[in-house]
């Protein structure tokens, strides 16, 4: 009695501590996709818990408990209850599998749970409660036991390449909760409680061997959750000193639209009462014009020190390129458009900062095409991060130039046609979103790289 009292004990505190590793993590925020059904696993352990300790108590009070049609009626329902859970959590698991007959498989277990309902009544009809009851349990082994054991681990052994794809973790710790989950439905449907303590003890080794997958799957959050933590402090420090440059440099730059307003002033007063003389009316001409492009790179300071706070909402990358192409149509009339991106690609983050980085990309490739007008546009998934190319045929750039292009008032054109502050902006603008803005040159032309995380919590 007292090895079997350890027995159960170890036994049950192995679905208890299934329950616990669960509803003690915070999975709220998880961008895996798991997590959202993961609580469904732990109700699974949690009925598999008490199942276990309530049957030792029948088992150790069997003697003074007089077997009813209740007691019985409640050990089938408190197992097939925790089974069903199982098969729900596999349910939701087949909808992230590669498989092709999802609908099949799930047609197949309606099926199999109104025939084994039906046979249910049909069986309670034709013979006496106990053999009714130990047939039911029997199936309830067979069918749901391992049914939905060995179904939910083989989702789960599947859908642990794709946590690895996304980039998230090891696809190891999930692989093996989906052999144990596997393994403790074999032992479920050819192991039953009328067996040897010894033979249990597999039962009890396969409980513990998903526990401890679980233990080290479950570290994949811990992971996750530290770097969402130092990505928001990353943030934070970067948004301080984006905030307090902005601020010396916009009182900076309206110390000076203040007096360049005022001489402008003093320009047009000054052609009135010399209109009559053309050498002067050139040189208050050149006067304005320097003016004026003070007052524009004033302006575009302005702009860049401007720190709008991003508005980080679920966006389709593709719908932003298409959006920014719009604003360069008229532009782009004459290239031959080469755009390949992944529908299914999102990312969170701010709809309009985005379609001003992208046009502003899209209109220097329009700039920098002279001769062969062509430009690619290619987007997909890298893990944890979405990828946009922008390449051209223009030539691209020197390397020395490349290292100093999304420097700000930093520009390739012409004297008076461009104020280098376009890529500086851009640059500000990925970095409030936590990516990376690289250029690089290729065999015709130049290429823009824009990263962004998927998604930022």
């Amino acid at each position: 009695m007292l090895i079997l009292f350890k027995f159960y004990l170890i036994f049950g505190l192995a679905f208890f501590a299934i329950f616990f590793a669960i509803f003690f993590r915070n999975l709220k925020n998880s961008r895996i996709t798991i997590a959202r059904y993961l609580p469904m696993f732990a109700v699974f352990g949690l009925l598999q818990g008490f199942h276990v300790w309530s049957d030792f108590y029948l088992v150790l009070y069997e003697h003074e408990l007089v077997s009813s049609k209740g007691v019985d009626t409640f050990r089938a329902l408190k197992v097939w209850g925790s089974f069903l859970t199982l098969g729900t959590f596999a349910w939701r698991m087949m909808d992230h599998t590669n498989w092709k007959r999802i609908v099949f498989i799930r047609l197949t277990m309606i099926i199999v749970l109104a025939t084994f309902s039906l046979g249910l009544l049909y069986r309670y009809t034709q013979m006496d409660y106990a053999t009714f009851i130990n047939q039911t349990l029997n199936q309830i082994r067979w069918i749901f036991g391992m049914g939905s054991s060995v179904l939910a681990g083989a989702t789960v052994y599947t859908y642990a390449k794709r946590i690895e794809g996304e980039g998230f973790g090891s696809a190891q710790p999930f692989q093996w909760l989906g052999i144990s989950l596997i393994s403790y439905g074999f032992s479920v449907g050819f192991i039953d409680s009328g067996m040897s303590i010894w033979f249990q003890t597999l039962r009890l080794l396969c409980a513990y061997g998903m526990l401890l997958a679980l233990w080290y799957a479950l570290r994949v959050f811990d992971e996750e959750r530290d770097n969402q933590l130092q990505s928001t402090i990353q943030l934070s420090q970067q948004d301080a000193k984006l905030i307090e440059l902005g601020e010396l440099t916009s009182a900076v730059a309206h110390e000076i639209k203040t007096p360049i307003s005022s001489a402008m002033m003093s320009c047009d007063l000054l052609e009135m009462q010399l209109s009559h003389d053309d050498k002067c009316k050139k040189q208050i001409d050149r006067i304005r014009y320097g003016l004026t492009r003070a007052s524009e790179i004033s302006q575009e300071v302005l702009n860049y020190a401007h720190h709008k706070q991003i508005k980080r909402v679920p966006l389709e990358l593709h719908e932003i390129v298409a959006s920014a192409l719009s604003l360069n149509q008229f532009r782009l009339e004459t290239f031959n458009l080469d755009i390949a991106i992944d529908n299914k690609l999102q990312i969170s983050g701010d709809a309009g900062l985005l379609e001003e980085v992208f046009s502003n990309i899209i209109s220097n490739a329009v700039d920098a095409s002279s001769s062969e007008k062509v430009l690619h546009i290619r987007g997909y998934q890298d893990k944890l991060f979405a990828i946009i190319t922008f390449s051209d045929h223009g030539g691209g750039m020197p390397e020395q130039v490349l290292k100093k292009a999304t420097q700000p008032f930093f520009t390739t054109k012409t004297k008076g046609e461009g104020t280098g502050m376009g890529l500086a902006l851009c640059k500000q603008i990925i970095l409030q979103h936590n990516g990376e803005l690289r250029l690089y040159n290729q065999d015709q032309g130049l290429t823009v790289e824009v990263k962004l995380p998927r998604n930022t919590q």
